[in-house]
């Protein structure tokens, strides 16, 4: 009777373990750079950032749509599913319009897959840099300093 419930127990210890083995990790989605920097930019300009990762799992991925930190970023996936061993490019794009100063902002991508039963793989993508005020911001801070 021992002999028979230590075979049954090891049985699923395997199992469980084997069920960990084939699951996909973040390990398997490595991107190039997940911090990058702009250079100092004018008010008003539009910068496009691209992030390249490559994916050396086994299942097909799907992107969930992106978490932003803010309406000025805009994120551009790859059609259709992430295949399995591919290199793909995410691109983001951030409009300075009425930002001014230091600006760091942040994109949680968020990888799927059916056979991952609903666990998913986060990666944060980041992106800092200085936006100089234009010559309107300048003279409309101006006024609004002399009304005070």
């Amino acid at each position: 009777m021992k002999s028979y419930l230590f075979k049954i127990n090891l049985s699923l210890l395997l199992i469980l373990v084997a069920s960990f083995s084939f699951a996909q990790t973040s390990d398997d989605i490595k991107f190039e750079k997940t911090v990058q920097k702009f250079m100092k930019v004018d008010e008003g300009h539009r910068i496009t950032l691209s992030y390249t990762f490559t994916y050396t799992g086994n299942l097909d991925l799907s992107i969930v749509p992106p978490k932003v930190d803010c309406s000025c970023t805009t994120v551009i996936l790859p059609e259709g599913k992430i295949k399995a061993n591919s290199t793909n490019t995410i691109k983001i794009k951030f409009d300075t319009n009425n930002k001014i100063g230091y600006q760091e902002r942040g994109v949680t991508i968020q990888f799927v897959s059916d056979a991952m039963d609903s666990r998913s793989i986060d990666k944060k993508l980041v992106f800092k840099g200085v936006v100089k005020a234009s010559k309107a911001t300048k003279e409309a801070y101006k006024k609004n300093k002399k009304k005070k």
